[in-house]
């Protein structure tokens, strides 16, 4: 089958390049829209807990805070002198902004927590109600009087995670794409033969690029898809065409004319590659079992790209191969010649050995391998925030400075939101309860602040916690959001008694974690068992022997643990 597909395209190859050229340019217009389609989020799970409480918030309370203002004063603290005089003018002007909402400052509240042990720093939080994150920093970022506002939270944050992905793919293609040029003209001894990799390899990110842009206008598709896309979409150009390329110039060599070159060498590596696409994307399907965005995208990319790529390999990589013959050992390096082999002497000596002793050296293998993947049983993971992007962006400094300046991050804290009133005696005992529990700092509500038990405030800022027949709890921890200390606790604020007649739901950054860990974890078991099935299958079918499958379960298992755990060593 495969032999008469390869003889069609040979025989109208001009065309065959031609048509493929055009769907991939039409197919790459769409994909320059992909970037803003794209979303920073999709590690929620929607049908948790925590999106229930984020839904009600956004209802009743406008939602958590988008941005966040860092406000330092240039000398003294912000409570004295200009300083002061200037923070609360700041605080007027952002309430008086038609583009922000639920603005709460410092300066009007004195709530201490908005405040830096030091006392050179508050805190102003708002909400977006018009316009975009972008421009409201740059209006406010900057001098403002006696004080420097920095403006971060998770509106601007998303934004600086969208143009640092940008930057770090330019970057990174920038500086891949030459030395492997290079080196695949040191592998082939040909310019011409080096080029064709980079053609597939681009034909498969460009495609994929088009293919995310459409699904980025129909449901939610997560930024860190290109990521994938790059990465995978070079690795399988290059893969596929280095195969494509070696057996044809082998074809070549062995003195076959062009056409039969062609199609022997689609019967052969093209057969491998089509097999190899159907393993991967097959395993990337088991994917799409999650309920999280962020890792059905990575189907969605990794799928596309895989497609894109075989095609390319297998379709667009023996049409111009036909119509460049010989042609393709074009440009070879002045000290060869003649086309250097695909045969690697010292590679073939070293699986000599191997082969030699199977068990010793494949055992060795398999002893380093498990044994760099072991810490990895202790890893602890998380979703991204600030401190995936560089020290430099306004979003880090911020959610620097109040890990780092103030004794407890508001910003972060565990929300409580109730589906009806209550009333406020039973209200202040559940606020109590919470407050008792390990970690807790304290507990904001409309029935005053309380402490260890016991109601230590009652501030105008606690009438903020009652609208729209719902209370809503601050549940302030000095951990990390992202620490089991913090994950700890989500489950003993949903292990407490529930005030009489409502439901308590609890949200919030740490709260998203548990539940998407949970909602990982839950199905994590099915999509092991379809990527054994998937991978029993292809395998099967391509070579019809069953030990290969079990060796390449093993892999499967090994590969990808030992790569987390050298990743992790970069972690702080």
């Amino acid at each position: 089958m495969l032999g008469q597909f390869a003889t069609f395209v040979v025989r109208h190859a001009r065309l065959v390049l031609a048509a493929f050229l055009v769907v991939v340019a039409a197919v790459a217009v769409l994909g320059f829209g992909a970037f803003a389609k794209l979303q920073t989020g999709g590690f929620d799970d929607p049908a948790a807990e925590s999106t229930a409480t984020a839904e009600l918030l956004e209802q009743r309370f406008g939602g958590e805070s988008d941005l966040v203002f860092l406000v330092r004063a240039d000398a003294g603290t912000v409570d004295k002198g200009p300083a002061a005089e200037a923070g609360a003018a700041l605080s007027d002007r952002l309430a008086a902004d038609p583009d922000l909402s639920h603005v709460t400052s410092y300066w009007t509240t004195g709530a201490q927590s908005m405040k830096s042990v030091d006392g050179t720093q508050a805190l102003v939080v708002a909400n977006i109600a018009h316009g975009d994150s972008a421009s409201i920093a740059d209006n406010y970022s900057g001098d403002a009087g006696a004080v420097e506002v920095i403006v971060g939270g998770p509106a601007v944050a998303g934004d600086d995670i969208d143009g640092q992905v940008g930057a770090d793919l330019a970057l990174a293609e920038s500086i891949a794409v030459p030395v492997i040029l290079v080196l695949l003209v040191v592998a082939f001894g040909s310019v011409v033969a080096a080029l064709l990799p980079l053609v597939v390899g681009a034909i498969a990110i460009m495609g994929t690029f088009g293919e995310l842009s459409v699904l980025g206008s129909a449901t939610d598709v997560s930024i860190y898809a290109i990521n994938l896309t790059t990465a995978l979409g070079l690795g399988l150009g290059i893969d596929y065409a280095l195969l494509m390329v070696s057996r044809y110039r082998e074809e070549l060599a062995a003195g076959r004319a062009v056409p039969d070159a062609v199609v022997r060498t689609v019967e052969t590596a093209g057969r491998t590659i089509l097999f190899s696409g159907l393993a991967v994307a097959a395993s990337l399907a088991a994917l799409l079992v999650f309920p999280l965005y962020f890792l059905r995208s990575f189907a969605y990319a990794g799928i596309g790209v895989v497609a894109i790529a075989v095609a390319g390999a297998i379709v667009a990589l023996p049409a111009l191969l036909a119509v460049l013959g010989t042609r393709v050992n074009a440009g070879s390096l002045p000290w060869l010649r003649r086309p250097r082999s695909a045969a690697a002497p010292f590679w073939g000596r070293l699986a000599a050995r191997a082969m030699r002793r199977p068990l010793l050296a494949g055992g060795a293998v398999v002893a380093l391998l498990v044994a760099a993947a072991l810490p990895l049983l202790s890893v602890e993971f998380g979703t991204p925030d600030d401190r995936v992007l560089p020290t430099s962006a306004a979003s880090r400094q911020v959610g620097d400075a109040i890990r780092d300046g103030f004794a407890s991050n508001d910003t972060t804290a565990i929300d409580v939101v109730t589906t009806g009133p209550v009333d406020s005696a039973p209200l202040a005992e559940y606020a109590s309860q919470i407050s008792t529990l390990s970690a807790v700092d304290r507990v904001d509500s409309s029935a005053g602040t309380f402490v260890d038990g016991d109601l230590v405030d009652q501030s105008p800022v606690n009438a903020a916690f009652s609208a729209g027949g719902s209370e809503r709890l601050a549940v302030v921890t000095s951990a990390d959001a992202k620490s089991q200390t913090a994950k700890d606790l989500v489950g003993d604020v949903r292990g407490a008694a529930d005030p009489e007649g409502v439901t308590a739901l609890v949200g919030g950054a740490s709260a998203a974690l548990v539940d998407s860990l949970a909602a990982i974890g839950d199905r994590l078991p099915l999509a092991i068992a379809m990527v054994a099935l998937a991978t029993f299958v292809v395998i099967f079918l391509f070579s019809g022997i069953i030990v290969q499958h079990l060796r390449a379960l093993v892999w499967k298992a090994l590969t990808p643990a030992t790569t987390l755990q050298i990743m992790a060593l970069d972690s702080p």
